[in-house]
């Protein structure tokens, strides 16, 4: 089904390619014409009848449209009831099945976990192979380049997000297996530990550690600056001498942007050292409110220890962490790269009232379904371009996946879906020579959101064309902004014959 999308949302279990809906669609518009035509025969044939009839052969022609187009109209309406009960199969269809991949999940996370307990020496024996890596291969037989191909056909099929999705989703299970927790106990228990409290728990984990001087998934404060617009795709992002002023950073005009493949153009690409968030200005229509667009960029920097960067896995996993860990102790705060953007609006100048749409690429896209959730912001919709993505909130939001790409399903598999969800298969062939990401790249969504503005499914045809009217044709201001986390502090030096605190001499 490459390069078909799978058209889902809006509340129902309603799934299917968009060309099914569009034909829906289609076939209400034509029933609706039918029944007026019978409608114009009809009442011709009785104005007829009213003068007194004889009119031959045009009466009879009339009796006879009327009735035609009367079957029409049926006939249209039975086709359009078809189609929605095969859109309803098929989304039941694949509902069952996500509830049986996630229990299969749950009893194969607790079946290794439980046989753990017997396999330590095995399982140390894979992780060091793993940890060897090359000389595993030569073991083997096999050469790195031929290894390669080998995974990508592994981790590019179709699902792979919703598989991920449910591993992670039962990690609390292989816990439970390997200290010994009965089967029936764990799936119970299981079933309401989400992804977020998986997160969770590895923060907790990370803190631990952080004693022992790790220094894993801890967070800190993060700034933003305005500045420069960023150099062009493709480009190296120019470095500053040491010392030299900033770069003046100014606004610029842009028009409008058109749908969502407008919006997708425009998202930062991730980049390190250039600025990761877009915040344009459109002015007031007619005295209302100010509108604003926010465009978020991506995971720049994959490492578990917080650096200044703050779109990184840090922020990641304490944003899922956030959304409603119902096992943490106290509520978590929010990623850095959440914090920056919240700061980075601030500093623009939305204001309470103003009224926002956004649209973020992997990390990016979940902190803007977050921000959505916020009564405080006026979010009126937004897109998630490969983000996992867990709030439902009431405004439109339209999630964007690709089931070839890994990310999405970090989430978990249990993660609301929102209001409207687009699903396609990128369908790299797996032997190509790339990235296993190849699905998640930033450039395979836009072109996805290319597919959105030219579907003729009437759900994406209407969120493509609010993306459009929301800034009214009118030209906006862009204004770009780089955010840093603070500096880790120096550790204040031990005064001269002060107590060591660490081994108790002076």
């Amino acid at each position: 089904m490459s390069g078909e999308l799978l058209v889902s949302g809006g509340g129902s279990t309603a799934v299917a390619v968009d060309e099914l809906f569009a034909e829906a669609a289609r076939l209400t518009t034509a029933e609706a014409a039918c029944a007026h035509l019978a409608g114009i025969a009809a009442g011709l044939l009785g104005s007829i009848g009213r003068a007194g009839g004889g009119a031959g052969r045009a009466e009879h022609e009339l009796a006879i449209a009327t009735h035609q187009f009367r079957q029409a109209a049926e006939l249209a309406a039975s086709l359009g009831r078809n189609l929605d009960e095969a859109a309803l199969r098929y989304g039941s269809a694949e509902h069952r099945l996500g509830a049986l991949r996630g229990l299969a999940a749950q009893l194969g996370a607790w079946a290794v976990g439980a046989s753990s307990r017997f396999l330590v020496w095995p399982l140390l024996a894979a992780a060091g192979g793993a940890f060897l890596g090359d000389r595993l291969l030569d073991a083997l037989g096999v050469s790195r380049e031929g290894a390669e191909p080998l995974v990508r056909q592994l981790l590019v099929r179709p699902g792979i997000a919703e598989t991920l999705g449910s591993g992670l989703d039962s990690v609390d299970e292989l816990v439970a297996g390997a200290v010994g927790v009965p089967l029936s106990v764990a799936v119970a228990v299981g079933g309401r530990v989400e992804a977020p409290d998986s997160a969770a728990a590895v923060l907790v984990g990370a803190s631990l550690l952080g004693g022992l001087g790790a220094g894993l998934l801890v967070e800190r404060p993060v700034g933003v600056r305005r500045v420069a617009p960023p150099a062009a795709p493709g480009t190296a992002v120019p470095q500053a001498a040491p010392g030299a002023p900033p770069p003046a950073a100014v606004s610029t005009a842009v028009p409008p942007p058109s749908g969502v493949a407008g919006l997708a153009a425009r998202v930062p690409t991730p980049q390190a050292g250039a600025p990761q968030i877009r915040i344009e200005q459109y002015p007031a229509a007619g005295g209302g409110p100010t509108r604003w667009l926010v465009y978020v960029t991506g995971t720049i920097d994959p490492g578990v220890t917080a650096g200044r960067q703050p779109f990184d896995m840090t922020s990641n996993v304490h944003s899922v962490a956030g959304r409603g860990a119902a096992l943490a102790p106290e509520p978590l705060p929010a990623g850095a790269g959440e914090r920056a953007v919240r700061a980075a609006l601030a500093e623009a100048g939305v204001r309470p009232g103003d009224e926002l749409i956004g649209i973020g690429y992997s990390g990016g896209g979940a902190i803007v379904a977050d921000l959505m959730a916020d009564p405080q912001l006026g979010f009126t919709a937004g897109a998630n371009l490969g983000g996992p993505a867990r709030i439902d909130p009431a405004v439109p939001l339209l999630n964007i996946e690709h089931r070839d790409d890994l990310v999405p399903g970090s989430g978990g598999a249990d993660r609301p879906l929102g209001p409207l969800l687009v699903q396609r298969e990128v369908a790299v062939p797996p032997e190509r020579p790339g990235s296993i990401l190849t699905a998640h790249e930033l450039d395979a969504y836009r072109r996805t959101a290319e597919l959105v503005d030219a579907s003729g499914d009437p759900r994406l045809a209407g969120f493509s064309a609010l993306v459009t009217g929301f800034t009214a044709g009118r030209t906006g201001e862009a204004s770009f902004w780089l955010a840093e986390r603070e500096p880790v502090p120096d550790p204040e030096p031990v005064q001269r014959g002060a107590v060591s605190p660490s081994k108790g001499e002076r």
